[in-house]
């Protein structure tokens, strides 16, 4: 059959009709004003202006940069005070917040999706804090009870059991009183947003729960040091992939990511570390340091970067830009510490079988 200058399928009669693609630059555009990019002709194909993109990276790293040294230099005056019980506090608010922030990712984008009203199981709200409570148990409250009282690791694990307990009482009873015709979708809803959840406290809570340990047995420095080789890395990514970057890294999970930053970042990190951790130690530099600060650059180089890609996978899941908005021009707790958390564990472990020397405290 012919119509309209195109042959149709002989089907019987039906046509085969393409639905329209949706243009969601303007949806884009509201929530990035720099997904937009203008297009230039080359060889008569489509590229993406370099010089534009060049200029718009500079202009986010110039509204990224104060945010970034104020937030540092309030960092440094509060630890310069408070010290170890200082850091140790601002652990537990960040861990609040990160765990905030990432459920919160999760709710707004069911919200969107209508499944809102869907979730039946009222106590939700309180069960997931509930479990946040009692992960906090299980590590960071653990380790600062039985540090700074008489309770012992195994009365803690104890009461830990039993807050675990109570929860799994707790949401089995809610699901079998749901009766409703979707009680399936109920159900459906209620075990994806406990995965999340659950996700959120073992990723995030529970790797930066080493930072209390870390500081505990092991000083301030190392804790700090870590921190400092982060930063570092992922403010030269940023600036070798604005001066360099022409190759995309992971261009479906974290599109301004380029190799270019990637390798750059790692050599700025190497180049730094040394010199970096014998500043921090000060008179007490010993052969092994040099070891210790390369083999910890090394991993923030090549691993900790991969925390930052699963954050922005998580993002491009559920349709969000930031997982907050509590530093301008950086996002959330979760934006800025992504890569952080993932360094802690393998910093405590590292020191706890391959480190020998003794225990740094704040003034050092």
């Amino acid at each position: 059959t012919i119509r309209g200058g195109q042959q149709l399928p002989d089907d019987g009669g039906a046509e085969a009709i393409t639905p329209p693609i949706e243009d969601t630059s303007v949806q884009n555009f509201a929530q990035d004003p720099t997904s937009i990019q203008p297009v230039a002709e080359q060889n008569g194909s489509p590229t993406i202006s370099s010089d534009w993109s060049k200029n718009a990276k500079i202009s986010n790293f110039k509204e990224r940069a104060p945010p970034a040294l104020l937030m540092l230099s309030a960092t440094y005056l509060f630890l310069r005070f408070s010290g170890e019980k200082g850091l140790i506090g601002l652990i537990l608010v960040m861990q609040t917040a990160m765990y905030s922030e990432a459920v919160s990712v999760v709710d707004g984008h069911n919200t969107k999706k209508g499944l809102g009203s869907i979730d039946e199981i009222a106590s939700f709200p309180f069960q997931k804090w509930w479990w946040f409570a009692t992960v906090l148990a299980t590590t960071s409250i653990r380790s600062i009870v039985t540090k700074y009282t008489s309770l012992s690791n195994e009365k803690m694990s104890f009461v830990a059991f039993g807050m675990s307990a109570i929860g799994l009482v707790w949401a089995v009873v809610q699901l079998a009183m749901v009766n409703s015709i979707s009680t399936e979708e109920t159900y459906r809803n209620f075990l994806e947003k406990v995965a999340c959840c659950h996700f959120s406290l073992l990723f995030l809570v529970g790797q930066s729960s080493f930072w209390i340990k870390t500081v505990q047995e092991y000083g301030l420095i190392w804790v700090l040091f870590p921190a400092f080789l982060v930063i570092v890395n992922d403010t030269m990514a940023y600036i070798f992939g604005v001066l360099l970057g022409k190759h995309k890294l992971i261009p479906r999970l974290s599109p301004k990511k380029t190799v270019e930053g990637f390798v750059g970042a790692g050599l700025s990190t190497l180049a730094v570390a040394v010199p970096l951790l014998k500043r921090m130690h000060g008179d007490s530099v010993t052969s092994d340091t040099p070891r210790h600060a390369i083999i910890l650059a090394l991993y923030v180089s090549l691993v900790s970067p991969f925390g930052g890609f699963l954050a922005s996978a998580v993002k491009r899941a559920h349709g969000a830009k930031d997982f907050g908005r509590l530093i301008p021009g950086h996002g959330g707790v979760v934006d800025r510490f992504d890569c952080q958390v993932v360094t802690a564990p393998f910093v405590y472990l590292y020191l706890k079988n391959f480190f020998n020397v003794g225990r740094f405290s704040a003034s050092d």
